[in-house]
């Protein structure tokens, strides 16, 4: 197996197992959103910057090795590089590649749904407070986009 491939393999390995790791940690952020636990959330959010800067230096190393060997680190210089590969090798390659693939998809999909739970928490939080400061949303003179807002608010304010 020539050298370049055991080491690009072993990054893709390596990038598979952090990524596993990661999708555990948005696991964690996830429960974490939903209980509203923040020593949990800090927890995870810990973890998911620690495993980001190693899946950071493992894109780089890779980077680096496909650079070194005259491709580019897109999906097109890699899918060059696989091509080049000889037979025997490029089945193992892309199968680890495409593992990596699947994976930060499903990073891409559990951040996304982490992401509406954080938003959905936190639009809820600002009608609490809203009603505990006393507005009512029907009562704004203005609305989000900064158009009119109620009529009967405009009304009242017209009127003293």
């Amino acid at each position: 197996m020539p050298p370049h491939s055991d080491a690009f393999n072993t990054l893709t390995r390596q990038g598979v197992v952090v990524l596993t790791d990661l999708q555990a940690q948005l696991d964690i952020e996830f429960a974490a959103l939903s209980n509203h636990s923040l020593d949990d959330l800090q927890q995870s959010t810990a973890g998911k910057r620690l495993l980001l800067e190693q899946l950071a230096e493992l894109n780089a190393q890779r980077e680096q090795l496909l650079t070194q060997l005259g491709y580019s680190a897109t999906r097109d210089g890699i899918v060059q590089w696989l091509d080049a590969l000889p037979a025997e090798l490029k089945p193992a390659s892309e199968a680890l590649w495409q593992e990596l693939q699947q994976a930060l998809e499903q990073i891409q999909r559990l951040n996304l749904r982490n992401e509406q739970v954080l938003r959905r928490s936190s639009r809820n939080n600002d009608q609490l407070l809203a009603l505990l400061r006393g507005q009512n949303q029907r009562h704004t003179l203005y609305n989000a986009s900064g158009g009119k807002g109620q009529l009967s608010a405009q009304t009242r304010l017209g009127k003293a």
